[in-house]
């Protein structure tokens, strides 16, 4: 049976425009293409947990406007149970404008009203029903918080996606809940303002007792361990969008947890999602199904680093 993923934070609609390069002069540029895609930490998660097999759920809010009802048509498609995205009247639906360049590098410039999420209270209940795993990104903190404690209270993993900072005392708060916590480079940065990650996760690691891990993009993924830090090294890939990457990373570690599998395992297969999602433009092809994870790992043996 398939594991259940509560995934709890921002839901996007991102705006895709593709060009050559990515701007260097403020001027009118052309893009080659446009495409309205799903977007947000938590949301991708929860489409790319689902195509990889999972239950999964998005616990949101969007506003009661045609971007959200873009976004819920969009998580309906992906196999997402968005019931409990509440649609709340006389707000935005979050915004993102994405340029992405040849190389599927990409700029991106977000709007979420703060009233909508960070200033949002927790939902009345923070998991919808029986789950295997919780994950949570830092728009939402009320929400956050609220999830990763029910989450230790049932004794499933909860794994926070961490890349923006969050005001006391909902930072503490999580910290001191999650099971595991995985930031992005510069993420740790902003949480820690320690450059150098090896320092930054040692600054996390003085006010939690989570496992703790830090993606670098293409170098791969730092993990702290009892005997101090292993590097894992990434799946080398020709990108064409990175656009996601990181939140199908964090999609396929919960359910890799909640499947039961130890960390840096589940952080490899985390990354091999990732890696394939970086292969494919944005869109609801773009993540990665199981087969295809397991074959990139069968065909790419860890090495030590």
């Amino acid at each position: 049976m398939s594991v259940r993923v509560a995934c709890v934070g921002i839901a996007v609609l991102d705006l895709v425009f593709r060009l050559p390069e990515l701007p260097r002069a403020p001027k009118k540029h052309l893009a080659r293409d446009l495409a309205t895609v799903l977007g947000g930490m938590a949301a991708n998660a929860a489409a790319a947990a689902a195509r990889l097999g999972a239950r999964a759920c998005l616990v949101s809010r969007v506003g009661a406007d045609p971007g959200g009802a873009t976004l819920l048509a969009e998580l309906e498609a992906l196999g997402v149970d968005a019931r409990a995205v509440e649609r709340v009247a006389g707000l935005p639906t979050p915004v993102s404008a994405v340029l992405v360049d040849a190389a599927g590098e990409r700029l991106l410039v977000n709007y979420a009203d703060p009233r909508l999420l960070e200033e949002a209270p927790a939902p009345a209940e923070p998991l919808p029903g029986p789950v295997d795993a919780v994950l949570v990104d830092d728009r939402w903190p009320r929400a956050a918080v609220a999830a990763l404690e029910a989450a230790r209270a049932r004794r499933v993993p909860g794994l926070a996606d961490l890349d923006h900072p969050m005001v006391e005392p909902w930072a503490g708060r999580l910290l001191a809940t999650a099971s595991h916590l995985c930031f992005s480079r510069d993420g740790l940065e902003r949480w820690t303002e320690a450059r150098d990650p090896e320092a930054g996760l040692r600054a996390i690691a003085a006010r939690s007792s989570a496992e703790l891990a830090v993606t670098l993009g293409a170098e791969g993924v730092l993990v702290r361990t009892a005997h101090g830090f292993r590097h894992l090294p990434a799946f080398p890939v020709r990108a064409v969008d990175t656009l996601g990457a990181g939140d199908t990373f964090h999609g396929a570690l919960a359910t890799a947890l909640g499947e039961g599998r130890p960390w840096e395992e589940a952080l490899r297969f985390g990354a091999a999602a990732a890696a394939i999602r970086c292969t494919r433009p944005s869109g609801r092809t773009a993540f990665p199904t199981r087969a295809e994870v397991e074959a990139l790992l069968g065909a790419q043996p860890e090495i030590d680093a």
